[in-house]
């Protein structure tokens, strides 16, 4: 049976799948002159910013020192999830010491969802915890389950359970792309039916995949602040441009407001020339509902 590789490697940190070449003076994954050197030395063209997936197995393997992670030329944390039956244990810490520190932060959530519907629920699942948040990367979804193979889902199959799955996050107001490796997204992905980003998983320097907006270029990177292993990110899209902060939220049939990414609570708010109330929990008080379809 196929173990898989992010689970197995870039979680836990005690795997390495290749070794990275130094073919020049530069650290591999550094920033020199501006620009972060890649695995062979080369500067890699469009990454616009550097960061790292946190999980569980990180906070195992010892506290994490997020003024140091801040302080090493990482600006985001792609924070695991778990699943809709395993919550990780460490998110809503770790969510709130990214926040502390400053750094912007992204969502990981592994799909266990066999039926679109069921993905829905899963996206429901997720928007119910993030909201409280302040999310300006993007929510992931990483379909990379044995279990859908298992129970004979079809590409077809899968494909829609994504675009279900992603179209409930961009509806609420968040920014989905879909986590995968290059066996998953050519073999039992069709990405040509997908419009939303991809967070291609490729360890070394090849890192193009058409609408790939963030690359995993390894899961042995080293970080100050971060004990042992972790996997490495960087991004090729400006989120704050795809991404705004301010706005409306229709959130699970609420709706909600951020300002700069943060929830607006417990005031009332002028918008567009009109006043809206907020409760404590954001919920927007004289705003219609809208009913789901």
């Amino acid at each position: 049976m196929k173990i898989r590789r992010w689970l197995a490697a870039c979680l836990t940190g005690s795997m390495i799948l290749g070794t990275a070449v130094t073919t020049a003076a530069a650290e591999p994954w550094s920033m020199v002159d501006g620009k972060f050197i890649a695995a062979d030395g080369k500067p890699m063209e469009g990454a616009l910013a550097k960061g790292v997936t946190i999980s569980k197995y990180q906070n195992h393997a010892g506290m994490i020192n997020w003024k140091k992670v801040s302080a090493d030329y990482i600006s985001f944390a792609m924070i695991r999830l778990g699943d809709i039956n395993d919550k990780d244990p460490y998110f809503d810490e770790n969510m709130r010491n990214v926040a502390a520190h400053r750094l912007k932060s992204g969502v990981l959530f592994y799909a266990q969802a066999l039926t679109k519907k069921k993905a829905v629920e899963e996206a429901r699942y997720v928007l119910e915890i993030v909201k409280d948040y302040d999310v300006s990367y993007p929510i992931a979804y990483d379909v990379e389950s044995q279990k859908l193979l298992d129970k004979g889902r079809t590409k077809q199959q899968i494909t829609d359970q994504v675009n279900s799955f992603c179209n409930t996050i961009a509806e609420a107001g968040y920014c989905p792309v879909v986590y995968g490796s290059y066996e998953w997204l050519t073999q039992n992905i069709d990405t040509q039916q997908i419009p939303y980003g991809i967070w291609y998983a490729r360890y070394g320097v090849g890192n193009k995949y058409p609408n790939r907006t963030l690359w995993q270029c390894t899961d042995s990177g080293k970080v100050s602040g971060i004990p042992g292993l972790v996997c490495l990110e960087f991004a090729f899209t400006d989120y704050e441009q795809a991404f705004p902060g301010t706005g409306w939220r229709h959130i699970n049939d609420f709706w909600y407001y951020y300002d700069n990414y943060k929830m607006v609570r417990a005031t009332t708010l002028n918008i567009d020339h009109k006043d809206y109330n907020f409760g404590p929990n954001g919920v927007c008080l004289n705003r219609m509902i809208k009913k789901n379809k």
